[in-house]
């Protein structure tokens, strides 16, 4: 008990002192808690951390830092440009082969899931066929993409996240995508529509606020996931009734809030934030915050990683 009051004091202070550096038109102060890795502002992580922020009632010293998405984030931890950051489980596992602070990072809560997005032309792709005699123009055919394992071969765009996930899973399913690397979601939905893409991959808690926005006559539907997967995926169905799609089986993520290992004062930080967590779970649950809260049964779901324990790492 005395513990936590200790903490409680010493966040109270930090936050005080935070907000007494404001000042309009003042550069920002810097972080005296936290730094948290998000992803774009107002989008999926951003909005997560909005939500804790809200519920914290702004007795929490975090700040927040606006990466790319959950890939930009282990960069960012690794770097140390953040403490805790919020990271899908396939590309901790993966970026961590590579990189020892990455692989050095702990699990301090288990999160709700990300979901691989398929998006394709609802009218259709229009091909044509090998010339006659070798002049004339081809039989044309009309090929519409409603399942993963049609995409053997084909041309397809990628954004953020899904760039590292997609290369992943192809090398395992053998299909021989080609790549179109794009920076958002709207030049990956437009290659679509030119017919330059048969599919674009996009990774985002559901709902995916880029999908919900799209008109039922945008030219765009989802297609399914339809190969067998091992972890760390699952398959779960998602819908949006703006395309007119129900119950589409989806490739999903789990995504965890990770921090980096401290041996001073951010321990408390981190195991404040995780007590915030857990107390605090249902009112993310009930209250007018993000449907993705509604995923998580509980923090402590089985995750294949080390977990953040709140006490100092042993001097070796």
């Amino acid at each position: 008990m005395k513990t936590r009051v200790m903490i409680s004091l010493m966040f109270g202070l930090t936050v005080s002192a935070a907000q007494a550096a404001k000042m309009d038109g003042a550069p920002a102060a810097p972080c005296e808690g936290l730094k948290v890795a998000t992803g774009p502002a107002g989008k999926g992580y951003s909005k997560l951390y909005a939500d804790l922020v809200r519920v914290s009632k702004n007795t929490m010293p975090l700040c927040e830092v606006n990466t790319e998405g959950g890939l930009d984030n282990l960069t960012t931890l690794s770097i140390k440009k953040a403490d805790v950051g919020i990271v899908p489980m396939d590309a901790l596992k993966k970026m961590a082969e590579g990189d020892a602070n990455i692989a050095s990072l702990m699990v301090v809560a288990a999160l709700n899931s990300n979901y691989l997005h398929i998006v394709t032309s609802a009218n259709g792709l229009i091909l044509e066929g090998p010339k006659k005699y070798g002049v004339l123009k081809g039989d044309t055919r009309t090929v519409r993409i409603t399942r993963m394992s049609e995409l053997r071969g084909a041309p397809v765009a990628l954004v953020g996240s899904a760039q590292l996930m997609v290369r992943q899973l192809d090398k395992v399913l053998g299909y021989n995508m080609r790549y179109i690397d794009v920076d958002s979601d709207a030049i990956a939905f437009q290659k679509v529509l030119s017919g330059e893409a048969y599919a674009a991959f996009s990774v985002a808690g559901w709902p995916h606020g880029q999908i919900t926005r799209l008109a039922p006559n945008s030219g765009l539907t989802l297609a399914g996931f339809d190969v067998p997967i091992s972890s760390p995926y699952s398959v779960r169905p998602y819908t949006y009734k703006n395309l007119g799609v129900y119950n589409v089986q989806a490739l999903a993520v789990q995504n965890v809030l990770v921090t980096r290992p401290f041996n001073g004062a951010k321990i408390g930080y981190v195991a404040a934030l995780r007590q915030m967590l857990e107390r605090e779970l249902l009112e993310l649950k009930d209250g007018d915050f993000e449907p993705g809260w509604n995923e998580i049964k509980s923090f402590e779901s089985k995750v294949e990683w080390p977990r953040f324990a709140g006490l100092p790492l042993k001097k070796k």
